[in-house]
């Protein structure tokens, strides 16, 4: 582990540099894989405005499961660069939002800025948020890069596909099964 960084909750004062770093990473990463238009569109108050809501939403959900409710875990941190004291990326689990879901855990997002790829730290907030448990995830078709990191990390594509027609995307999905 890195002592370049500290994993910590999120923090109603965090949310404007979240919703900073989140559009960041979208325009960085996705350009020429989104939606431009959508990336353009992306505005900093609604996000921070949106940010405040996710935060207060996730704390809420983690305090009341209590961290794991039937194996599943509620669990959101942010990488804080300990050096610069600038958030580095934030990951999120939770139960799955899919009906037709292969496991009940899904890892909603792992965001990390550029600044801060092959550090390490991606592999710090998956073993912050998901440890060991199973869960799923939808990674963008193009996002080699992502698809390399989740299989490093144990999970595999398994068929699943749908296309996002806001973002003009196609998203695979990845599953890792238990490993306790």
């Amino acid at each position: 582990m890195s002592a370049d960084f500290r994993i910590e909750p999120f923090a109603d004062a965090d949310a404007r540099e979240l919703a900073t770093l989140h559009m960041q990473v979208w325009r960085d990463t996705y350009a020429g894989m989104l939606s431009q238009a959508y990336l353009d569109s992306m505005e900093l108050e609604p996000r921070i405005a949106h940010w405040r809501k996710r935060i207060g939403v996730a704390n809420a959900r983690e305090h009341e499961a209590g961290g794991e409710v039937g194996g599943v875990r509620y669990r959101s941190r942010l990488a804080r660069h300990l050096p610069s004291g600038r958030i580095a990326g934030f990951c999120q689990v939770g139960a799955a939002r899919d009906e037709d879901a292969p496991v009940p855990q899904e890892l909603g997002a792992l965001n990390v800025l550029r600044d801060f790829h092959g550090t390490g730290v991606a592999q710090q907030l998956i073993d912050a948020t998901l440890g060991e448990l199973q869960a799923y995830l939808w990674v963008v078709e193009q996002n080699l890069r992502a698809q390399s990191f989740y299989a490093k990390v144990g999970f595999v594509l398994d068929g699943g596909r749908q296309r996002d027609d806001e973002l003009a995307a196609d998203e695979l999905r990845m599953v890792r099964r238990a490993q306790r």
